[in-house]
């Protein structure tokens, strides 16, 4: 079976790594960090999203916190930054030519690290 694997740092000396995401073909971003949820010790995900669909306020395991120091995520795939924008189902209806830049390979690393906001 092929996988994906995403590791989620805190910047607080706290990580989750999920080494065996179960990779599917139209497998995104968004979906393996969401299939986090389901693999102990899971994850807690939620987000709203901007009229066409795009990831907004991502929220995991209740960081970053509204009372707490202004912080977002920033996602690398395979050690590079990540320059696209995190997209919904929604998204891809109304820009399909970002689906690409969203989707994982079998054996991909996913690293979503929480970063301050200068």
């Amino acid at each position: 079976m092929s996988t994906v694997a995403v590791t989620i740092d805190y910047s607080n000396g706290a990580h989750k790594h999920f080494s065996s995401i179960p990779w599917k073909e139209g497998l995104t971003i968004l979906g393996a960090i969401q299939a986090s949820e389901e693999i102990v010790p899971g994850a807690t995900i939620s987000f709203g999203s901007d009229r066409v669909g795009h990831v907004l306020k991502l929220v995991i395991d209740g960081s970053p916190r509204e009372d707490g120091p202004a912080s977002e995520w920033v996602v690398w795939v395979n050690a590079k930054p990540f320059q696209g924008r995190l997209g919904t189902e929604t998204s891809f209806g109304f820009k399909p030519d970002e689906r690409e830049v969203n989707l994982l390979k079998p054996g991909d690393h996913v690293l979503i690290k929480q970063s301050l906001v200068p």
